[in-house]
């Protein structure tokens, strides 16, 4: 097996980011590899309704930042439980373009993330935030699909 050294794992939280992150953890384990967690959020929109007021948007942002870093520090605490070596990063943007920027500035070795699996008319419309990451990475991508797809 390859020794990597530094393997970054992007989460939505998702039901399809658990079995990446299971498979991310075993394997910065088997390699003593330093774990990168990665959350993106993607800012709500502001045109969410036509009397939400600046104010509001404002709050919803604070709280969206918020809920996402505490939910990051529970994954981040689950994972240093394990003994892995491991660091969590909060990004804002899209999650395409954050998830290869993170990559390239932790000079990652290796990408684990989930994926929904998605095919045909869903996919196309949903899009596939793994599949571009796939095409435009400068390292290795293991794409680890959700369980009952």
């Amino acid at each position: 097996m390859t020794a990597f050294r530094r393997i970054l794992h992007p989460t939505d939280f998702s039901r399809a980011s658990a079995p990446a992150l299971r498979r991310a953890v075993a394997l910065a384990r088997a390699c003593r590899a330093q774990l990168m967690l990665l959350h993106v959020m993607t800012p709500p929109s502001p045109f969410i309704a036509e009397d939400t007021l600046p104010s509001n948007y404002a709050a919803l942002l604070i709280l969206a930042r918020r809920s996402a870093k505490r939910r990051l520090a529970a994954v981040l605490g689950r994972v240093r439980r394990t003994g892995v070596r491991v660091q969590a990063v909060f990004a804002e943007g899209l999650p395409a373009d954050e998830v290869l920027r993170a990559a390239r500035r932790a000079r990652a070795d290796l990408i684990v993330m989930g994926t929904h699996g998605r095919t045909g008319v869903s996919r196309v419309f949903m899009g596939s935030i793994a599949e571009r990451v796939v095409r435009e990475s400068r390292c290795p991508v293991l794409t680890v699909r959700a369980h009952g797809r």
